[in-house]
């Protein structure tokens, strides 16, 4: 990074450094067993989020047989004055009011039916909860007070040597919290190696873990090392764990509790020194109670667990968001730096399924296909189609064809529906690929990128609207 982007980011930082440094109070939680085996135990946590079952991973450990290991997640929702109650999938459910819920928002003082078990859950008193004075953590972003949180949390493990289990939306940035964490850690000058667990070949897996000799299988010409052994010294990041095949998962914990790995075709051990972070979407609470992941291994896997939030409940950094995607475009690459209020307002009001990684993904295509120096709302007119809303692309569409779309003539027939649609996406077409043309000099290659879409697909476009008939 240069002097002068460390400089523009600090004058950025100045501009969004919160204000407010104490946050709201906070409330926990406390569970008391009004009946069953563990009746009198009454536990309070001081904290908003606690989940109560039988493993010792739990927050509230019951005794009771009938209760999953982990059994139902309790969320302290203060400003309602509520808990969120949300079954994790256990085997004899969860019941209150005698019928059977998987999550409800419940008031505070209320009875759960788990197990053969009565529980009573309460707010707790509150307490004012100090908001730690970070804003980023690595190239993670973030004012509101929950990432704010993240971030102080994970820049006190990064300073430990636990494994570390993200969770999470797809799109919130998983890997790059764990990016950040092996970076600020003592492992921060070894590799950082990603293993995808949902793209592990059945037949591999082994090898892409562990290594294999030369001669150990068919098609085995060399000695490879393994995910693990290419790691030395760093951090192993097993991205969507959730994903690990069952009959892998032994083979894993193995490697963890002995930190040592054989490869495929060995019988000798070879130590490794290396760190463990995992993340997934998935809620592996869940599969372990059906029998879909090992409970061992999670509690390897998750000697500290960090959930990141969705955008949808951190809509107030989309704005800080922005500007840092904005901030980042390369140098060399012709596009907007700017965003107008309107266009701005425009992005804080849709939803991402997608999360960070669809709102980057739509700043920087806005960004390379805005007419001028700033992001105004007809340069968002290709993510309002990609987005599914039903917002006309103002700006994008002629005279003629907004006349005969709005109906604003009553007299004029009104053209069938699927001509008028056809109409407007012809339309939209033709002035995209334009666009598209001019900002990428005529180069397909650089087109196809920009785009988002394959390169013949995008060649069968131009063709049809007569813009490039060449390959």
């Amino acid at each position: 990074m240069t002097r002068a982007s460390k400089l523009a980011d600090v004058e950025n930082t100045r501009t969004i450094q919160p204000e407010r440094l104490v946050g709201p109070t906070i409330r926990g939680i406390r569970v008391t067993v009004v009946s069953g085996p563990d009746m009198g135990v009454d536990a309070v946590l001081a904290i908003t989020r606690g989940i109560v079952g039988r493993s010792q991973g739990c927050d509230v450990r019951l005794s009771d047989q009938t209760i999953s290991a982990f059994h139902v997640e309790l969320h302290a929702v203060d400003d309602q004055a509520a808990i969120h109650v949300k079954d994790l999938s256990s085997r004899n459910g969860t019941r209150y009011a005698g019928a059977r819920i998987e999550s409800a928002l419940l008031p505070s003082g209320a009875t759960l039916e788990i197990g053969s078990s009565v529980v009573r859950i309460q707010l707790d008193a509150a307490v004012e909860a100090p908001l730690p004075d970070l804003h980023s953590f690595g190239e993670l972003r973030g004012r509101n007070g929950a990432m704010r949180e993240m971030f102080s949390t994970l820049q006190r493990l990064a300073r430990t040597e636990l494994s570390i289990l993200i969770e999470g939306q797809t799109g919130t940035g998983k890997e790059l919290a764990a990016r950040a964490v092996h970076d600020a850690s003592l492992y921060g000058q070894g590799p950082f190696a990603v293993l995808d667990c949902t793209a592990i070949p059945s037949t591999l897996a082994e090898s892409v873990l562990f290594g294999h000799e030369r001669g150990a299988f068919t098609g085995a010409s060399e000695r490879r090392i393994g995910i693990f052994e290419a790691a030395e010294g760093g951090t192993v990041f097993l991205d969507e764990v959730g994903e690990l095949p069952l009959e892998l998962q032994p083979k894993l914990l193995r490697v963890l509790e002995r930190r040592e790995v054989v490869r495929v075709g060995s019988t000798t051990p070879k130590p490794v020194q290396v760190r463990v972070i995992s993340a997934t979407w998935r809620d592996l609470r869940q599969m372990i109670n059906h029998g879909r992941f090992r409970e061992d291994l999670y509690y390897r896997l998750a000697q500290a667990r960090v959930n990141i939030p969705p955008l949808k409940e951190r809509a107030d950094d989309i704005p800080l968001l922005v500007y840092h995607f904005l901030q980042r475009l390369p140098s060399n690459t012709q596009g907007a730096r700017a965003i107008s209020p309107e266009a701005l307002q425009e992005l804080m009001r849709r939803e991402y399924a997608g999360n960070i990684r669809e709102l980057k993904s739509a700043v920087e295509r806005a960004a390379m296909m805005a007419e001028g120096a700033v992001i105004t709302p007809a340069d968002l007119a290709f993510e309002r189609i990609l987005s599914g809303e039903r917002t006309k692309a103002q700006g994008t569409l002629s005279a003629p064809s907004a006349t005969a779309t709005s109906g604003s003539d009553p007299h004029q027939p009104l053209t069938p529906f699927k001509d008028a649609k056809r109409t407007l996406i012809d339309e939209f077409e033709k002035d995209y690929l334009q666009r598209l043309l001019h900002r990428t000099g005529d180069n397909l290659s650089r087109a196809a990128a920009l785009a988002g879409i394959e390169r013949h697909y995008l060649r069968d476009l131009f063709r049809k609207h007569g813009l490039r008939s060449d390959d």
